[in-house]
């Protein structure tokens, strides 16, 4: 197929290591691989609240709520499951190393576009168009700024409308209600634009995700006896003890490890900074700390309790394991948690692109609600294209975006780790 070659050809071997060594360096100078810094981070995030929304600038838990919209879902959850399918078991240990290599990388991407943020009529805005444009790189800022705005449109929302369909399928058979019924969900969303966004976010993912924690932990329990044989494939498959099913090799694994790992949490694309770039907050660390914690709950909870449950369960797709433990209540339980997720991101994905939107076009008010339109159209898409196209898709405008993304990290790296140096406690 046409996407997964274009995609295989720019995620391949060249772009894993350019990924892997720009996480290395941030995360190595920050420090950010030791449990203490870690447990720093937490503290000046979950434990210490954050500041509230002013006017049209969002919270810092609902920039965080906004960002883990965007990376928490259908990344962490069907991701996860098409990791291991194509991958094998040890994906999901090159997952990880891509995941502690990734904070580094987030804390850099939003602390940085947070300290060069814009005061607009909107409110703080920013992204790394805006960063870009002020090095003198206009022409960069503006690619970046359409890749986002597409990927926003056939990207992301195109993957999380599709599992949402997925999950439909049993109750609703027609492609076209289905289809219709995502459309008009979205549309009714995102027309509220980024204030109605982040407090949907804000009210829905703690709750959903809770939810979702706690019954993968539970099927984990329930099947405890296969946790070593879990982590025995992981890390056998990972460094060749045996082969994967299918004769899966050691490079097709750690590049679907990190290729899932970077879509699930985002680190180095770009995206998520444009939500903590909206917060009230006033100090840029924090701000980066947040984004921490960010990865942290997208790859090592999320995405992990998904991958040791699948593998305890020897179940294919998620749905399987909750249907295997709870029944017909896993199937519905299953359902909800997974379409919140997707909706989650779908309305974050509108979210940066309607920002990355107003950088093109600061006075287009009009071309808003146009593309609102076409977001919900490209979310009803997902209810007719398939798994792997639609991920072979955001996988192209992601990669695309990260491209550029690092470039601007490369060129402001000093400043990055200066900044993270001023404030060290």
């Amino acid at each position: 197929m046409l996407l997964d070659r274009v995609r295989d050809a720019l995620w391949g071997t060249p772009t894993l290591l350019l990924l892997l060594g720009f996480g290395l360096y941030f995360t190595l100078r920050l420090g950010l691989w030791k449990p203490a810094k870690l447990a720093y981070a937490f503290k000046h995030t979950f434990f210490a609240g954050g500041k509230k929304a002013q006017g049209n600038n969002l919270s810092s838990f609902s920039a965080l709520a906004t960002a883990l919209g965007g990376t928490v879902g259908v990344g962490s959850i069907s991701g996860v499951a098409l990791a291991i399918s194509v991958g094998g078991a040890g994906s999901i240990f090159w997952m990880w190393v891509c995941s502690v290599l990734g904070l580094g990388l987030k804390y850099a991407e939003v602390a940085l576009c947070h300290a060069r943020r814009k005061s607009t009529k909107r409110g703080f805005t920013g992204g790394a168009m805006y960063c870009l444009q002020d090095l003198g790189y206009r022409r960069l800022a503006v690619l970046f700024a359409l890749f986002c705005v597409a990927s926003a449109v056939a990207g992301g929302s195109v993957v999380q409308a599709g599992a949402v369909a997925y999950v439909l399928s049993p109750k609703i058979s027609s492609v076209a209600v289905r289809g219709a019924l995502i459309w008009s969900i979205t549309l009714i969303i995102i027309c509220g634009g980024r204030k109605r966004i982040a407090k949907v976010n804000e009210a829905v993912l703690p709750i959903v995700s809770a939810l979702f924690v706690l019954s993968t932990v539970y099927i984990i329990g329930a099947n405890a006896k296969m946790l070593p044989s879990a982590f025995g494939q992981i890390f056998g498959e990972a460094f060749g003890f045996k082969q994967a099913a299918g004769g899966i090799g050691g490079a097709t694994m750690m590049r679907v490890g990190c290729v899932r790992g970077s879509f699930s949490h985002e680190a180095g694309m770009g995206s998520s900074p444009i939500s903590y770039a909206a917060a009230t907050e006033n100090d840029s660390h924090i701000q980066g700390l947040w984004g921490v914690t960010e990865v942290f709950v997208d790859s090592f909870v999320v995405s992990t309790l998904t991958a040791l449950a699948l593998l305890c369960t020897k179940a294919a797709r998620p749905e399987e394991m909750f249907y295997a433990l709870f029944g017909n209540t896993g199937t519905a339980i299953y359902g909800v948690a997974l379409g919140f997720f997707a909706f989650a991101a779908i309305i974050s994905w509108c979210f940066y692109g309607e920002e990355a939107l107003a950088f093109l076009m600061p006075d287009g008010k009009r071309c808003f609600a146009v593309f609102r339109i076409f977001v919900a159209f490209g979310a009803a898409m997902g209810a007719v294209l398939s798994e792997s196209a639609a991920f072979a898709a955001a996988d192209i405008w992601g990669v695309l975006m990260m491209f550029i993304n690092l470039f601007l990290l490369y060129k402001t790296r000093s400043d990055i780790i200066a900044m993270a140096k001023q404030k060290r406690g």
